[in-house]
């Protein structure tokens, strides 16, 4: 089971009593995301002797990511910008502008042999599974 440790925030307005519970269970247990900050779709796989992590993100940059593993966690951040170089916006549903992501990954990896490529919106990650813990 994976468990994700950053959250879209609860909106206020359409569910006003979640406000005070938001900023107590991120005083608790987690911190959300900046403002603003939107959090993509990760499909996680295991593939012969690693994992294969898939961050949706189509209309991002290969430049705009960063990517780090530090244990058995796994931050990818990035950036989206809005496809318009002049006009008028009428309705805007895609999220743009920066994103971020921490996954708690469900078995030891290594960094050795680590390979990271993006293809088509598709950021896919290979992590050769640990043989330590």
């Amino acid at each position: 089971m994976i468990r994700i440790l950053w959250a879209e925030r609860l909106n206020p307005q359409k569910y006003p009593r979640c406000a005070s519970l938001e900023r107590l269970l991120c005083q608790t247990f987690f911190t959300f995301p900046a403002e603003g900050v939107w959090v993509p779709a990760v499909d996680i796989f295991e593939v012969s002797e690693s994992l294969l992590v898939v961050v949706s993100c189509p209309g991002a940059q290969r430049e705009s990511f960063e990517i780090r593993l530090d244990g058995r966690y796994l931050y990818v951040k990035g950036y989206r910008a809005v496809p318009l170089e002049r006009g008028r916006v009428y309705q805007l549903e895609g999220e743009y502008g920066p994103f971020e992501r921490l996954i708690e990954l469900p078995v030891p990896v290594s960094s050795e042999g680590a390979e990271a490529k993006f293809e088509e919106g598709l950021l896919r990650i290979l992590l050769p599974k640990s043989h330590f813990s």
